[in-house]
């Protein structure tokens, strides 16, 4: 099981940085961003195959593929709102952002159960 988590924490820290990366960096004009996406589409392709592999690899130990996904976007959320503060230095709730990872959290434990 720590290389599924190994699998999906990195990929989900990959996808979230590169998105985070784009919206500090990249104009918002079509050409820029499908300059942007083809730049780093190597490093597109290496996170997806990881949280592919993760899931798949997780799948086939706990059997449950939407308490994986839910597990996976709970992490990836939780690095968009990490990346969103550090790197974008936007101001976040955290009234609003304590309830939606609660809620995240309910879903979680509904799919385990």
């Amino acid at each position: 099981m720590p290389i599924v988590v190994t699998y999906l924490a990195i990929g989900s820290t990959l996808l979230a940085f590169l998105i985070t990366w784009q919206a500090k960096t990249v104009n918002p004009d079509l050409f820029s961003i499908a300059k942007y996406n083809l730049l780093v589409l190597p490093a597109i392709y290496i996170a997806n195959t990881l949280l592919g592999t993760g899931i798949t690899k997780g799948h086939d130990l706990i059997g449950n593929m939407p308490l994986l996904i839910a597990i996976q976007s709970f992490f990836y959320n939780l690095l968009i709102l990490l990346f969103s503060v550090v790197i974008l230095k936007d101001d976040i709730s955290v009234f609003k952002a304590f309830l939606a990872f609660s809620l995240i959290t309910i879903g979680i434990y509904i799919l385990k159960s």
